[in-house]
């Protein structure tokens, strides 16, 4: 069975069912055995529930018919012989197969023993009232799973079902139920029901090993007696949700007519104003049809994907103009927004004020604009170089940014990119999710170069004249970046030579480490009135060591 409309507390039971059955198949305790109970009450206050629902609905519709039976009448009738059906199929099953079934378990002809057996503790029946057709219209049996004769066998349900033909002729009434539902839906102008209705049969099913089984096997085949019992009680539920359904349908039917409308007009909704390259256009457009001749309001609330008591406070209420609400939402957020709500309409043939829901969203993106300069897009490589990304039409967490040869750093909302080595050109590429396919907005080649070499000087300047004492004071040179806008970074300097004309001989100090003066260059400054800096070697922000070809700073002294 399969395809039928659950209630999470139905869905919570079904899956209890099948872990349990599971368990059964590893031979485990009879612990578990019993909680096939649990599974079962379960399953018969779902049944009971559903009952009493239904009951509900044929009691308002009955109040219905009894206010306007010129205009309820056939749907009315229609809806007597579909709860007709239900009862006799619904009877059939708790008679014919559980009460037999029951018997058979537990060794018993009459079904009295079942009810009233010689002691008290030994009853397998709970409600002997309410099973009672004689009483009730439609009987359920709750059982009392402690007290069932071989609950872990198999054999009994196997001969029952399958062995002697219960199977079959259950699926058979089955099939007939469900095609009486769908030819009746029909007949009352409801077309294609044959998809709203569950209870299919057909088609073949696999056993674990694959094998192709039917209805029958699959249901009751080798099923030990718990289980059986728990499909049974499926079975039913699922019969009670297509007749509570179908008499849904036929009650909406009622009044669906008696809405009338004076205005018609063709009206396109797209499914988003904002389409890329690529991308389909996609829209439905429809006629809408209204009456501005009434009024009636409607509630919504921002940022909600439905209306309740949690979100009562966020609430605006507006009212029609012409027939049409119109909602006017500031875009102050960033981001993708929800909407949701509902218009109040009064049901022309209740007079009831009936709630129609609506949910609809939007994205709000900051005002933006790009503007690239063509032929300069550069990167240094082993810097994290800052970029700017937007998409027009997206938001930020709407938009994923990937990097080839290099990194991609994410700081403070920011994003840098730190080039690898391996190329001469880093790609940044810009991609979204659309429908769950990921669409490319945007690829930037960036070129990659070396940061631009240092300047070395000393006091600021790479040459001119200085004392002494200026000089020695300076204690080392500096290097500077001029015109290289990326804050700190700064080179380093690995060595230099200095060199000094000393009566009439050139004296040098090579290979000096770092940028300071040592005592061998001290005493050339001391002991020369020209003093020279050259062969500089340094290292880059970007890790590398250089030779700064051609930079050398020229110092005189002064007395």
């Amino acid at each position: 069975m399969s395809g039928a409309k659950e209630t999470p507390r139905q869905k919570m039971i079904g899956m209890m069912y099948l872990v349990l059955t599971a368990l059964l198949a590893l031979n485990v305790s009879v612990e578990v055995l019993d909680a096939f109970s649990t599974v079962n009450e379960g399953l018969e206050n779902t049944t009971v529930n559903i009952a009493n629902k239904i009951d509900d609905y044929y009691d308002t519709f009955e109040q219905q018919y009894n206010k306007q039976p010129e205009k309820t009448e056939n749907y009315w009738k229609r809806a007597q012989e579909i709860r007709t059906k239900t009862d006799e199929l619904v009877n059939y099953i708790e008679k014919d197969i559980k009460l037999e079934l029951l018997k058979i378990c537990n060794g018993v002809k009459d079904e009295a023993e079942l009810y009233n057996p010689e002691k008290e503790e030994d009853i397998i029946i709970l409600n002997p009232e309410e099973a009672d057709l004689s009483k009730n219209r439609r009987i359920f049996h709750r059982i009392n799973f402690e007290n069932l004769g071989l609950k872990d066998q198999h054999d009994p349900v196997t001969s029952f079902m399958i062995t002697y033909g219960n199977a079959t002729n259950l699926r058979s009434k089955i099939d007939e139920y469900r095609k009486y539902i769908v030819e009746a839906m029909e007949a009352e102008g409801i077309s294609n029901y044959n998809d709203n209705v569950a209870l299919k049969t057909d088609g073949t099913f696999k056993t674990s090993k694959g094998e192709e089984i039917n209805w029958e096997y699959k249901n009751f085949n080798h099923v030990i007696v718990p289980a059986a019992f728990s499909v049974i009680n499926e079975i039913i539920a699922e019969i009670q949700t297509t007749e509570y359904d179908a008499i849904a349908e036929l009650f909406k039917s009622i009044g669906a007519s008696d809405f009338k409308f004076n205005t018609l007009e063709a009206k396109v909704f797209p499914k988003t104003t904002y389409v890329l390259k690529g991308q389909d256009y996609e829209a439905d457009v429809f006629i809408v049809a209204s009456d501005d001749t009434k009024e009636f309001d409607a509630r919504y609330a921002r940022g909600v994907k439905e209306l309740s008591k949690a979100n009562e406070n966020a609430i605006s209420k507006v009212s029609s103009q012409k027939g049409i609400v119109k909602i006017k939402i500031p875009a102050t957020t960033i981001g993708e927004q929800t909407i949701a709500g509902e218009i109040e309409m009064k049901d022309p043939v209740t007079g009831e004020i009936k709630p129609y829901p609506f949910q609809t969203s939007f994205t709000v993106a900051p005002p933006s604009a790009n503007v690239t300069p063509t032929k300069m897009n550069v990167m240094y490589r082993g810097l994290e170089n800052p970029i700017s990304i937007s998409a027009p039409g997206f938001t930020a967490d709407q938009i994923n940014v990937s990097v080839t040869n290099g990194e991609l750093i994410k700081k403070n909302g920011e994003y840098f990119v730190k080039p690898g080595k391996e190329k001469n050109i880093t790609t940044v590429t810009v991609s979204t999710t659309i429908d769950g396919k990921k669409v490319i907005l945007d690829n930037c080649d960036f070129r990659l170069k070396l940061t631009p070499d240092p300047k070395p000087v000393l006091n600021g300047k790479a040459q001119g004249s200085f004392t002494k004492e200026e000089v020695l004071a300076a204690g080392g040179f500096t290097l500077t970046m001029p015109d290289f806008d990326f804050e700190g970074y700064r080179s380093q300097v690995v060595s230099y030579n200095a060199s000094a004309l000393i009566a009439g001989t050139m004296k040098q100090v090579n290979n000096v480490k770092g940028d300071r003066f040592t005592k061998e260059v001290e005493n050339l400054i001391k002991n020369t009135k020209r003093f020279y800096i050259e062969n500089i070697r340094v290292r880059t922000p970007d890790g590398e060591e250089r030779q700064l070809d051609g930079a050398t700073i020229t110092i005189n002294i002064k007395n």
